[in-house]
């Protein structure tokens, strides 16, 4: 995970109601500051540009899984905080 550092953790959680599926993966990376959590989103969007060329990334995969949870008629949601990590929330409806 290019976000959790060696020896952070990344977990995955499961929740199935009458309504949705509420998929959580939550980690204990760097986190994403309040200021960038509106546009991690967007196409091509990068927090930090430097970083992510030289890891490769494109800024486009939570872009794509936005695409994916919205062709499910779903959304996804972040809370996170610098240093402590971050949690994304997918939810499908059933």
């Amino acid at each position: 995970m290019q976000a959790t550092p060696s020896g952070g953790e990344v977990t995955v959680f499961l929740e199935v109601n009458e309504l949705y599926a509420i998929i959580k993966v939550q980690d204990t990376g760097i986190g994403i500051a309040l200021e960038h959590q509106q546009r991690i989103f967007d196409r091509f969007y990068r927090v930090d540009r430097d970083r992510s060329r030289s890891s490769g990334g494109s800024g486009l995969g939570l872009a794509i899984a936005l695409a994916i949870a919205k062709a499910h008629k779903g959304n996804i949601q972040v809370q996170s905080q610098l240093s402590l990590g971050s949690t994304f929330t997918v939810r499908i409806p059933l």
